[in-house]
């Protein structure tokens, strides 16, 4: 080798020494920069046929695993969906009350409860009465405020949906953007790992909103899917838009039909192809995802609780059961019985709504209880057998035209049990408003018992059909409360509604006399409204996520407001710990991640002491060539 190949090898050595302290630099400097990752230098012999002569840099690199990057992401996805779950969930647990306060929806129904009591006792006590009516006031209020929380939330994740759509396009545009910078970077053989720290700080950006996976391509850019498998961003990203609703409540719900739906829908948009990325279950992770969860299930899920628990109290107190008569037909035909249908018809003058008919028969398949149920809205037909809450009932679904004549009305119910119920009992309308249910006068079935459930109207304080009362009704506008199913149910939303009767709250007598002579001290109608309350047969809806169709809950009001209480309560104790669990995981692999990819001072200390020496001594190999060449020029002088 000559002195004047020594010499451009050692200078090869000087600039790749020179290289490694600038890298160095930089990595020290970004220690502490969040997402940078320790870049290291890469250098290779260089070659002349089969000789080195030197030192060729390459691109700087980073040691980056990317099987621990991916488990990260999605283990970071979960945690941020847990957060925003364990967030609105102990805001849903504060705002129902925890279940042994005095001062939670549970403690409200006993104190109210409590207060019933004391008017049975003493019906004709001013104070017990205008206390029963402070104390159902504070019931009331109590269930509004719970309930316009729940509305209010989902409100809130509505608009997180929006702003989490418009993080995600600002994101998925970034990465495209990177793609292409780092495509053609690596093409000109540049070091394109700033680059890729920018595109991976972006990636798990957007893998804490929606959950993604990623693939790499040979040329140095990555495609980003949902963890469902909707590409996102390849050579250029996908388009996500979000149709936001602002004015939701109990009645807005979520359907992969446009026309059903009330709330926003994020719609993936890419070329001319759109895809429902809610209603494909694309997004299973993240922040976005929660918020959906929320939006459609455990928000409308304790919104369910709270109108349950509303409806069975105003119901509990102003239902009356009103019993058929025996009747029998012409010799020769069957027996039933025969009920009035006055309350469920146009031209009601009995002052009460009718809700429900019910009766039983026996055949040779057994046994069986029928309710009847009118609703408003014949698109609602036909109903399931859980759209009441009576155990093992087979429903029957009948349209009642609002607007139709009491005969017209009449027809369609007769008409519609006609072809509901076999041929061995016989449905007809002999006169007026009466509905006779018979069976054919064979052996082969028998009605046993026919009743009708009424509601006591707001306004019938007294001389009803039996001893209930409205208490409280629904809205400002003291519309009695039926729960009547249509579009929407009269039951939703009705704890955002219910109020104490304005009536009863000025007369409080109503309380106590409900017939004409009644005496002020008769504790007949408290003593009633007391054993409705405090009854431990009822039954609640499923719906409500407490009890099963095969199984519902049953039990006192009380005990189904603590039921509630106790609920929601496990909910948010659940999803605290398993937000803190998660999050430990997540801490475990981040911190995993960055001592293997963070940059170490330690370490870059030493490789600066390699460094310093290594070009040290480069220059130490220039200077003595430099020297052999000033004694060769010197040899003849």
């Amino acid at each position: 080798m000559s002195l004047s190949s020594a010499i451009g090898t050692a200078l090869s050595g000087l600039n790749a020494s020179q290289a490694g302290l600038d890298l160095v630099s930089r990595n020290i400097a970004n220690a502490n920069t969040a997402g940078y990752t320790r870049k290291v230098q890469q250098t290779t012999t260089q070659m002349a046929g089969s000789q080195g002569i030197g030192v060729t840099q390459l691109a700087d690199s980073r040691l980056v695993d990317s099987y621990l990057l991916q488990q990260m992401r999605t283990e970071s996805a979960s945690t941020s969906f847990l957060n925003v779950y364990n967030n609105f969930m102990t805001q849903i647990d504060s705002s129902f009350g925890s279940p042994n306060s005095d001062s939670s929806i549970s403690g409200a129904v006993s104190t109210f409860e409590t207060k019933l009591q004391a008017v049975a006792t003493t019906p004709d006590d001013d104070a017990a009465r205008q206390t029963l009516i402070n104390s159902a006031t504070t019931l009331a209020s109590k269930l509004n405020s719970a309930s316009t929380q729940v509305q209010n939330l989902r409100k809130q994740a509505e608009q997180s949906i929006a702003d989490g759509v418009s993080q995600a396009n600002s994101l998925m545009q970034s990465i495209a953007k990177l793609n292409t910078q780092i495509a053609q970077t690596k093409a000109s053989g540049q070091s394109t790992g700033d680059l890729e720290d920018q595109r991976d700080t972006a990636i798990n950006s957007l893998s804490n909103l929606m959950g993604v996976k990623t693939v790499e391509r040979d040329d140095g850019t990555v495609a980003v899917f949902t963890t469902g498998g909707q590409l996102l961003v390849d050579n250029a990203a996908a388009q996500l838009s979000f149709d936001q609703h602002a004015n939701l409540d109990a009645g807005s719900t979520y359907s992969a039909d446009p026309t059903k739906r009330s709330v926003g829908t994020i719609t993936l948009n890419q070329g001319t192809t759109s895809v429902d990325l809610i209603a494909s279950g694309a997004i299973q992770s993240g922040s976005i995802a929660a918020y959906v969860k929320l939006r459609d299930t455990d928000l409308p899920q304790a919104q369910a609780q709270l109108d349950e628990l509303a409806s069975q109290l105003a119901l509990s107190l102003s239902s009356d059961k009103v019993s058929g008569t025996a009747a029998s037909a012409s010799v020769g035909t069957g027996t039933g019985f025969d009920l009035d249908l006055n309350p469920f018809v146009s031209g009601n003058t009995t002052g009460a709504t009718g809700t429900q008919i019910n009766f039983s028969y026996t055949d040779g398949t057994g046994t069986h209880n029928v309710s009847v149920v009118p609703v408003s809205d014949p698109s609602l037909l036909p109903l399931s057998n859980n759209a009441t809450t009576n155990t093992g009932d087979e429903v029957v679904g009948v349209y009642v035209d609002p607007n139709a004549s009491a005969s017209t009305q009449m027809a369609g119910i007769v008409s519609a049990l006609q072809g509901a119920l076999p041929s061995s009992l016989v449905v007809s309308n002999p006169s007026g408003n009466t509905l006779s249910i018979l069976d054919d006068g064979t052996s082969s079935a028998s009605v046993s018992s026919a009743s009708t459930n009424v509601v006591e109207n707001a306004d019938t304080l007294k001389d009803g059909l039996g001893s209930g009362l409205s208490l409280f009704v629904d809205g400002n506008g003291q519309k009695t409360y039926t729960g009547a199913i249509g579009t929407p149910s009269q039951i939703t939303g009705f704890a955002g509604r219910i109020q104490v009767n304005s009536a009863i709250a000025s007369d409080t007598t109503s309380l106590v006399l409900y017939q004409t002579g009644t005496d002020i001290g008769d504790d007949t109608r408290p003593n009633e409204l007391l054993s409705r309350l405090t009854d431990a047969s009822r039954v609640y809806s499923p719906t409500t996520g407490i009890g099963s169709a095969s199984t519902p809950y049953s039990g006192s009001i009380d005990a189904f407001a603590r039921r509630v209480i106790t609920y929601q309560s496990s909910q948010a104790t659940s999803a605290t710990a398993n937000y803190t669990a998660q999050k430990a995981t997540s801490d475990t692999l981040q911190s995993k991640f960055d001592s293997e990819t963070g940059v170490s001072v330690d370490q870059e200390m030493s490789n600066l002491i390699v460094l310093q020496n290594a070009y040290a001594a480069n220059a130490r190999v220039i200077t003595t060539i430099q020297e052999l060449f000033q004694t060769l020029l010197s040899i003849g002088r």
